[in-house]
């Protein structure tokens, strides 16, 4: 919630207040926030989605119109494949220099493990706004025989938003399976870049 501030109604019944217009640079921000939250569960035992519709909402309706803003996304696919244990993901990746943090990793990564139901997921943002970045993926102990799908949403406009005319303008895709091969999954990450490999059945690598 940063860019409308409006909050005076003057004194209409059900006044649009504080509608904000979510794009993809600010749903790559939810994500790398749910990254945090689960490398920190630890110490994070609940985190809420205060508002949920129109104000300051990643869902936002007009008369029987619902619109689902870019920032619905990320919220979604991590209810539908954040599950289990967190896993301590090493994350090794080309740096970025900033002016307020000196040199951050492109990448920011996070991932869970399901034991209940032999499945997990992880979670990639490719936070360069011009360079794609092709990662490999290896799972040390136990790893998944198989990629049953991967889920990517990206751009080449971080200001890129949806709107209720154009309302898939900016919202995941569902892309082929892949394999797993000794362990080794070998994934291309495009530019300003969110990406969930949901994975299936695993085997003990030792």
């Amino acid at each position: 919630w940063y860019k409308d501030r409006s909050g005076r109604g003057n004194w209409q019944e059900a006044p649009p207040l504080s509608e904000e217009i979510y794009n993809l640079e600010d749903a790559l921000v939810v994500a790398q926030w749910m990254n945090v939250f689960l490398r920190r569960c630890d110490v994070l035992h609940i985190a809420c989605l205060a508002q949920i519709i129109n104000t300051i909402a990643p869902l936002t309706t007009r008369g029987e119109q619902l619109l689902r803003q870019t920032t619905f996304y990320p919220f979604m696919l991590w209810s539908n494949h954040a599950a289990g244990v967190s896993l301590a993901a090493l994350t090794l990746a080309p740096q970025h220099e900033t002016r307020a943090f000196g040199p951050v990793p492109l990448l920011d990564v996070a991932a869970s493990y399901d034991a209940a139901n032999d499945c997990g997921a992880v979670f990639l943002v490719n936070r360069s706004e011009h360079e794609a970045v092709t990662t490999e993926i290896i799972w040390s102990g136990g790893a998944p025989t198989q990629v049953p799908a991967i889920y990517q949403m990206s751009g080449s406009d971080p200001k890129a938003a949806n709107t209720f005319e154009q309302p898939r303008g900016v919202v995941p895709q569902q892309l082929g399976a892949l394999p797993v091969r000794d362990g080794q999954l070998s994934l291309r990450l495009p530019p300003l870049s969110f990406t969930v490999v949901t994975t299936a059945t695993y085997v003990d690598k030792q």
